[in-house]
């Protein structure tokens, strides 16, 4: 017999788990087993769970140790009880109960078999939709396998919607007992995150690096719905985030989805006053109704045009168009804007609408005639760069157009894979020279990045986008400054140059500070020397900063270098690479990026063996990491898969920040973060890049003005993310001698006004 775990509590019961449960009854053959960990049930939900042989309900509640644990970790709830906004991935109670239940009924049939069989964690969201015995279950995956797990391409945890052990075999035995002391010694909050997902990945790649039998169901998979992309989807469904509102739909349609950036949609439509729009995507018909009801704050009729597969979408086109949503069928939809128009009617307003069902690549030619004069344009239909750009064509006369999912990078640099970046090229290759504008955003992308509207505007006539939607944060969009076959080659000579690779690894939290010195002409030496005497934290620069600090009497602890440009080459601030070396102190230790020009690396041997080589996060590195063989043996990055990488920003500086974060560094003072330079003469302001663009650039902030180059700008851009991120999980604290542009976005930030818990109760 084949033993399945799951667990949910009395709040979820009615939303999803009562589906899940009654599909096992509908389902599951004898020869499966479901042990059902439930809490904070009431009576009547218990007395109504669904009966079944196959199915046995046990109180989570009763397992000891997990209350045990849930007291001693009631501080670290996702907000650091109150000291920050909720960070689930920083919440060690709200993913406990499924490694306490599975290592629960894992103990109970260690203690009874030496060989327990297959033990199978499900999310109590999966629904079986089709027969299930163990003959199908075996064909999803290898049965002589020691561990199956849903992977993701992209993303660096598993699925853990679904994740099975082999306890025929030891070593199974062993992580399950391993990660089972992981929760209760508390160990949890020593990882950079404190999901179950997060950290039941980091023991599968330890266990697979020591020879486990692991067997990856979803090795191709992209993106966070992998369930769907397994063998598994044959016969089960994973309702996973929104889609858990799904299950219980009664309206015939799915749940409608509230995003800030939508309401910026709603601002656009009040702004621009359409009486007529059309949408590529109607999915729900929500947003149809959200559109009206903004144009009706100014008008009495509107006419709505919506375009959509409806039920003519497949899996085929789910995967051709990168959807994960649910679909909703053309009567479904139809119904509700009916509703809608009848609700309408009774304030007298009158709503219109159409809707075109079918590919949009087809669909919008024939509706050529009725698009003809049609002011206004929302798309977000199919994800593909053939899509969108066919959507776009048969709309670019339409003098207001806003897209969806223009895509950036979030706090710590991550972002999307390039299969979806299909707005991003349309309009970096056909908008330049039109008044296109990005619309500000904190909409998180799971997996990492951020997710935004951009605007075109057709008509010269047409005024500005409204200013509240015009504040905006700083974006800028860095590139690489040498080819990335350079820093091929830069990285697998690095390798053989450097010896210590190991150093730069994940670490346990602790209280140690760090003292971060950027480059900039802000830096308070008096200020720095009193500080490091206090806290005596490390004092950590970057290479320009690293001369400053010798000559003010002070010696870095570290030196953080990331630059793959050779050392006989100037820096963007004019100063030749070699010079700030010539000087080195035997007892600082240099963190030598792999990516760094090898002359750079080979001088620095020279003078002293303190070494220490570190790998700067990319997607482009760690793709050519993570799929070698996709790749000629000459262009392969000899990087093992489980290297740690560093993330933080586009410069040493802020990649020392993520640098020493890993090495458990919560305390953080920074020094020279100017991202501004004091004073640019006339000639200067001359002064080109090799792509004919000004040098330098005068950027206002806070009624301030200040010279800036665009590499310092990105690099604002970083201290904007990491200042004003709402669920960061450390300490910054900010100095300088002057007024700069990083300390107008620290003073307007969250960690510029932080809330102090000392000072919040005080008579």
């Amino acid at each position: 017999m084949t033993n399945f775990v799951t667990s949910f509590s009395g709040k979820n019961y009615d939303t999803y788990a009562k589906s899940m449960l009654e599909s096992v009854v509908e389902h599951w053959e004898e020869d499966l087993k479901l042990v059902a960990y439930y809490d904070s049930c009431s009576e009547e939900q218990i007395e109504e769970f669904p009966k079944s042989p196959l199915i046995e309900y046990r109180d989570l509640d009763l397992v000891e140790d997990r209350t045990n644990y849930l007291e001693r970790m009631k501080h670290h709830d996702g907000t650091e009880n109150g000291q920050m906004e909720y960070n689930w991935r920083m919440d060690a109670l709200k993913w406990c109960h499924k490694v306490y239940a599975l290592t629960d009924y894992f103990m109970e049939i260690s203690e009874e078999e030496v060989k327990g069989g297959w033990l199978i964690w499900m999310d109590a969201d999966v629904i079986t939709h089709n027969k299930l015995n163990e003959d199908t279950l075996f064909k999803a995956f290898p049965k002589d396998s020691e561990l199956v797990h849903l992977g993701r391409k992209d993303i660096d945890f598993s699925e853990t919607g679904f994740i099975g052990f082999n306890l025929d075999y030891q070593m199974p035995h062993y992580f399950l007992a391993d990660i089972r002391g992981c929760y209760d010694i508390g160990e949890v909050i020593a990882y950079r995150e404190w999901t179950d997902a997060f950290i039941m990945t980091r023991f599968i790649n330890i266990y697979a690096a020591h020879g486990m039998k692991v067997h990856n169901l979803t090795p191709e998979a992209k993106g966070l719905a992998v369930f769907e992309q397994s063998n598994l989807n044959e016969f089960m469904m994973h309702y996973k985030g929104n889609r858990k509102n799904e299950v219980m739909s009664e309206q015939g349609f799915s749940q409608d989805v509230v995003l800030p950036r939508y309401g910026q949609l709603a601002t656009m439509v009040r702004a621009y006053e359409p009486d007529k729009i059309v949408e590529i995507g109607t999915w729900n018909g929500g947003r149809a109704i959200e559109m009206a009801l903004a144009s009706f704050e100014k008008r009495d009729d509107f006419h709505y045009i919506g375009f959509d597969l409806f039920e003519e979408a497949t899996n085929e086109t789910d995967k051709l168009e990168l959807n994960i949503k649910q679909h909703n069928t053309y009567k479904a939809v139809f119904d509700r804007l009916t509703e809608f128009a009848e609700k309408m009617k009774e304030k007298d307003k009158t709503f219109t609408f159409k809707l075109h069902k079918g590919n949009s690549r087809d669909t919008l030619k024939k509706a050529k005639k009725e698009l003809k004069k049609i002011p206004f344009a929302f798309i977000d239909g199919g994800h593909s760069e053939d899509t969108i750009k066919s959507d776009y064509d048969n709309l670019k006369h339409i003098p207001v157009i806003v897209f969806d999912d223009f895509y950036s990078k979030d706090q710590n640099g991550h972002t999307v894979s390039q299969e979806k970046v299909g707005v991003n090229k349309l309009i970096r290759d056909e908008m330049e020279g039109k008044r296109m504008h990005v619309l500000p955003s904190q909409d998180k992308v799971s997996g990492g990045g951020l997710v935004h509207l951009a605007v075109l505007l057709n008509n010269a006539d047409l005024p500005d986008i409204p200013i509240e939607l015009r504040r905006i944060p700083i974006i800028v969009h860095p590139k690489d400054c040498v080819p990335k076959d350079d820093i091929v080659e830069n990285i697998n000579a690095n390798l053989n140059l450097i010896d210590n690779w190991d150093s730069v690894q994940q670490y346990y939290p602790h209280s140690e500070a760090a003292i971060i010195v950027s480059g900039g002409s802000s830096i308070d030496f008096d200020k720095l020397k009193e500080l490091q005497a206090e806290t005596n934290g490390k004092i950590i620069c970057v290479k320009h900063s690293y001369p400053k600090l010798l000559e003010a009497g002070i010696k870095p602890w570290g030196c953080v270098i990331l630059d793959p440009r050779t050392i006989d080459g100037e820096s963007t601030h004019g100063i030749v690479r070699k010079s700030l070396f010539e000087t080195i102190d035997p007892s600082t230790k240099f963190f030598i990026a792999s990516m760094t020009e090898p002359s750079v690396t080979e001088y620095i041997l020279e003078r002293t063996s303190n070494i220490y080589g570190w790998h700067a996060y990319s997607e482009a590195i760690k793709n050519r990491v993570n799929n070698k063989a996709d790749y000629p043996e000459e262009e392969q990055i000899q990087i093992s898969d489980d290297v740690t990488f560093v993330t933080g920003g586009t410069c040493a500086a802020m990649r020392a920040i993520g640098m020493f974060h890993i090495f458990g560094f919560r305390h953080f003072h920074l020094f020279g973060f100017d991202c501004s330079v004091p004073e640019v003469s006339e000639e200067e302001q001359k002064e080109t890049l090799f792509d004919g663009k000004t040098k330098y650039m005068k950027v206002e902030i806070n009624e301030k003005e200040f010279w800036t180059t665009g590499e310092l700008l990105a690099m604002a851009q970083d201290c904007e993310q990491l200042f004003d991120a709402p669920q960061i999980d450390m300490g910054v604290e900010f100095y300088t001698k002057h007024d700069t542009l990083a300390n107008q976005v620290y003073l307007t930030s969250r960690h510029g006004n932080k809330t102090y818990y000392n000072n919040t109760f005080k008579s």
